[in-house]
């Protein structure tokens, strides 16, 4: 008996093919996924530096024009002036935002007074809602630093 050359696939074989497609898929979905948050995450960490740096930034400037003990004050950067709290931005819209080119950032005053919050674009909720956000707590006293508080557990 002479056996006919295949044509095509068998019924089994495609399921068999279906199959692990399914596997494979199921394994890679949730990576994709992760990878949102982990975007997200990655450029949290860019605007924080962004944030850190300008504060910086602004304290020197302070500094130069003996303006940095002052609890209220302001200074000129690039032409624009930037309101200071002992000598750093002041978390407000006068003070660090005016400092910040937040893109497709969202932001807006937190519910403490003297900071200022940012959330990435891509998150429909309030920060404090969806708990993925930066904060800007402008400084408190003479040489303390502002307090920048990054929140990820909501991404």
């Amino acid at each position: 008996m002479k056996m006919r050359p295949s044509k095509g696939f068998t019924l089994i074989e495609l399921i068999a093919v279906i199959v692990i497609l399914g596997i494979l898929a199921a394994a890679v979905v949730p990576r994709f996924i992760d990878l949102k948050k982990a975007s997200i995450e990655t450029t949290m960490e860019a605007i924080t530096g962004a944030v850190k740096s300008a504060a910086t930034m602004v304290y020197a400037k302070a500094e130069v024009e003996r303006v940095a003990d002052l609890a209220s004050s302001s200074v000129m950067v690039e032409g624009t002036s930037i309101a200071t709290v002992y000598g750093y931005p002041a978390g407000t819209a006068a003070g660090i935002d005016a400092m910040i080119s937040s893109g497709g950032w969202q932001k807006r005053a937190s519910v403490f007074s003297g900071a200022w919050v940012y959330w990435h674009g891509v998150i429909q909720e309030d920060a404090g809602v969806a708990q993925c956000y930066i904060r800007y707590r402008q400084s408190t006293g003479p040489g303390l630093a502002p307090v920048i508080d990054v929140q990820t557990s909501g991404c």
